[in-house]
């Protein structure tokens, strides 16, 4: 090894995170831990979430409760009876209706039921959300939906049964506020079955059960499903470029070295995941939040303080210190990786960018950076680092560029979310930015989002609250690999899509301050009607192609229901 990379070896195991030039985030002072194998290990056991035992930390302002009465509700037909509980727990109505709410409501064949041929609706009424549709002559009497039960339910997925009384092709719609996600279809068959996957425990989804056959669609059956609170062993891994949490599919929310007595804010916006503790250790910050979200812990930390969380963060922005012909042997001679950590989260600078310049050491230790950690992620803030103040495609850009460095791993990507570095009003991120940088991540490929600093104000806030609220509604679509998405050159919008079980989403962000039109091209989309995800908004592709307006750093994310056969 030439005597340059040894002396920066040394140096960054005696001082740490202490040289090297800092852009943006805060660094993490650490102690290195004792030299272990360099060779990763598949089959090491992720770190089981469990409350540390210990002195009690009282969670003042946080709410630690759980749904009253996880299970399967009815919302249609039956004034608040709980139609089926998980492990034959019985539930007690509230004696009201229970109403579905949401921009779908009035207009169940955006479901496109088997049988139901959607046509598009009449020109120059883009945001009428209506549609007429055709059966065809019906052969024999529609199905009849009965006995819709869980089979199982947990924090994170559900699997439900249900039976129709003549033979009949089924599936499941669900959201948390409409019908925006869908099982695969069944057979034709008499008995059904499907599980929910990517749900959030705690919370509550709207669930649609529909049914069809040669004699059209059936009557849909409408239900509201609670997932139970945190009572167990979490584990969190990594597969297929997903971040998992007991092996369903997750999209975690973040900040950065929070403290205990800001938790709550955070957690009220979404926050589900805390990277670090700026008060104290990991441990106690699991301790803290006590099963309403989930830390990661320094990497370099001895076991005691990392109790209790679900992974780990390697030195924050770990490239500036670092030289450029560093191995992934040489990083994980620095970092050894612990047995049942969990998954390793690395934060890097926007210096691997490819229109970024480079770090004086230059760009080659990217490579083994991103071999060395399990999560990637990094920073580029255009308005607080760039000082810029229309840079938003080089959000979208530069996270293609981190995917690409990934190589199949889960990304992510901090969003600015206050003033910072750069001064002057038209630099400070406003709730348009965040909404737009959050997208634009999301759209190259980024499988979480972080926000930084960890506090701001409370439009941004409530900004953030309503971003991770349409994340978390979209988590099983949103983690699936990009398809094949398109923009005519030179035009300010960007445009990523996804595929879930026969069902199109494409996410399109304007990263320009100005209007824009644009068109584009998604060629899984076919003929198919698209809504935004909010319901105000229609377009129709033409051999999966439409056009589409947008306001200055607009997002639209639309939604395509699945052909059916």
């Amino acid at each position: 090894m030439p005597l340059r990379a040894v002396c920066w070896l040394l140096l960054a195991v005696v001082t740490g995170s202490t040289i090297g030039f800092k852009l943006a985030l805060p660094g993490s002072d650490s102690t290195p831990v004792a030299a272990a194998s360099a060779t990763r290990s598949a089959t090491e056991a992720p770190l089981a979430f469990a409350t540390p035992n210990g002195r009690p930390v009282i969670p003042i302002g946080l709410d630690t409760g759980g749904p009253s009465s996880p299970g399967l509700h009815r919302l249609s037909g039956t004034a608040g009876r709980a139609v089926a509980t998980y492990a034959s727990r019985s539930s007690a109505g509230s004696g009201a209706d229970v109403t579905f709410n949401s921009p779908y409501v009035s207009d169940l064949r955006f479901l496109a039921m088997p049988g139901v041929v959607t046509t598009p609706p009449a020109s120059g009424s883009p945001t009428d959300t209506t549609a007429t549709t055709t059966t065809p002559a019906p052969t024999g009497p529609p199905p009849e939906i009965a006995n819709v039960h869980t089979i199982s339910l947990t924090p994170f997925s559900a699997t439900i049964a249900w039976r129709t009384n003549v033979p009949a092709t089924s599936r499941i719609a669900y959201g948390l506020d409409a019908p925006v996600l869908w099982t695969a279809p069944s057979v034709a068959s008499t008995e059904h079955q499907a599980t929910l996957t990517g749900l959030s425990f705690s919370s509550s989804y709207k669930v649609a059960v529909t049914a069809a056959n040669e004699g059209g669609p059936g009557r849909v059956d409408e239900y509201l499903l609670t997932t139970p609170a945190l009572s167990g062993p979490v584990k969190a891994t990594t597969s297929g470029g997903v971040i998992l949490l007991n092996e369903q599919p997750s999209f975690p929310k973040m900040v950065w070295a929070q403290c205990p007595d800001a938790v709550a804010a955070n957690l009220a916006v979404g926050i589900d995941l805390f990277m670090g503790n700026g008060c104290g250790t990991a441990a106690d910050l699991a301790s803290w939040v006590g099963g309403r979200a989930f830390v990661l812990a320094d990497a370099q930390a001895p076991a005691s303080a990392r109790a209790g969380a679900v992974g780990t963060h390697l030195p924050d922005e770990w490239d500036t210190h670092l030289p450029g012909d560093l191995t992934t042997a040489d990083a994980l001679r620095l970092v050894p990786e612990t047995p049942g950590s969990g998954p390793r989260f690395l934060t890097l600078t926007n210096h691997f960018y490819s229109r970024a310049s480079a770090l004086p050491q230059g760009k080659g230790m990217y490579p083994a950076l991103a071999a060395s950690a399990d999560v990637l992620g990094f920073d580029l803030y255009p308005l607080q680092n760039w000082c810029r103040w229309d840079s938003f495609g080089d959000v979208f850009d530069s996270q293609l560029d981190l995917v690409a460095l990934a190589r199949g791993r889960p990304t992510f990507q901090w969003i600015e979310a206050r003033r910072m570095d750069c001064m002057g009003a038209q630099l400070d991120p406003t709730p348009e930015t965040v909404r737009a940088e959050a997208w634009l991540s999301i759209a190259g490929g980024a499988h979480a989002i972080g926000y930084f600093p960890n506090n701001w104000s409370v439009d941004v806030g409530a900004e953030i609250a309503r971003t991770n609220h349409e994340i978390q509604s979209l988590v099983p679509a949103l983690v699936e690999p990009p398809i094949a998405t398109s923009v005519a050159p030179g035009s300010p919008v960007k445009a990523g899509g996804r595929e879930h079980n026969g069902a199109v989403y494409v996410i399109a962000v304007n990263a320009s301050r100005a209007p824009a039109t644009a068109s584009i091209n998604v060629p899984a989309v076919g003929d198919r009607v698209l809504r935004s995800l909010d319901g105000s908004q229609t377009v129709t592709a033409s051999g999966g192609s439409f056009t589409d307006s947008f306001g200055p750093l607009e997002v639209r994310v639309y939604v395509a229901s699945p052909v059916q056969g």
